[in-house]
């Protein structure tokens, strides 16, 4: 029988800053929780999307300056589902040492952590995905995790603008993965149907992924 997660209840855990700071995050019958991470480059809305999906708006932690979120953030979700935030890479305004550090948190993470059911990439509607994010995909398609993209800002362009653009971005990518399908959908955070068409696709994922 398929599971459904109701969205219905998300909290936070824990912020770590180090491999040995990951929680173990387990559900009420003792199994490992299933986690998503949420990736993109700093400031492409990560912490805005986060609170709009699980309906909290001091959940995550948002700011005008990119770089903000220099640690791996990790929330649960009816006590079922782990959703963890990782820092934005990019243009963040920080030192090549912190950079490097995050680089290494992150590459951690990917590698060595054996939850991760669901890689959300996050690009911003009005922008190209750049190599980091074309590396990040590839990561998953070798590790066979499935992932999503999301184009957030959608609301910034009309309609004709945002499709053209979604179209460019998405070919791009088709090219880089010799992937015929893309899986993808825009994010609003004005949108209310952007976050049920969200969970119905993360749930229609991890059943189809048991």
């Amino acid at each position: 029988m398929n599971k459904k997660f109701a969205f219905a209840q998300a909290q936070f855990v824990a912020s770590a800053f180090a491999p040995d700071q990951f929680p173990t995050l387990r559900n009420l019958h003792g199994d490992f929780m299933p986690e998503i991470a949420i990736v993109g480059r700093s400031n492409v809305g990560k912490s805005s999307l986060i609170n709009h999906l699980l309906r909290n708006k001091k959940l995550a932690k948002t700011s005008s300056t990119p770089g903000k979120t220099q640690s791996l953030n990790f929330f649960t979700v009816d006590q079922s589902l782990a959703f963890v935030d990782l820092p934005g890479f990019g243009f963040a305004k920080v030192s090549d040492a912190i950079k490097q550090q995050w680089a290494l948190l992150l590459k951690t993470y990917l590698q060595e952590r054996n939850h991760v059911k669901i890689l959300l990439v996050l690009l911003d509607a009005r922008r190209l995905p750049t190599d980091d994010d074309f590396a990040l995909l590839q990561w998953a398609q070798q590790n066979k995790v499935p992932f999503q993209i999301l184009f957030t800002k959608s609301d910034k362009l009309n309609e004709s603008e945002k499709h053209a653009h979604a179209k460019t971005a998405i070919k791009a990518l088709q090219d880089a993965l010799s992937e015929p399908s893309i899986p993808y959908l825009y994010y609003s955070i004005k949108d209310a149907r952007a976050r049920i068409q969200l969970i119905d696709r993360i749930n229609l994922t991890l059943n189809q992924t048991k």
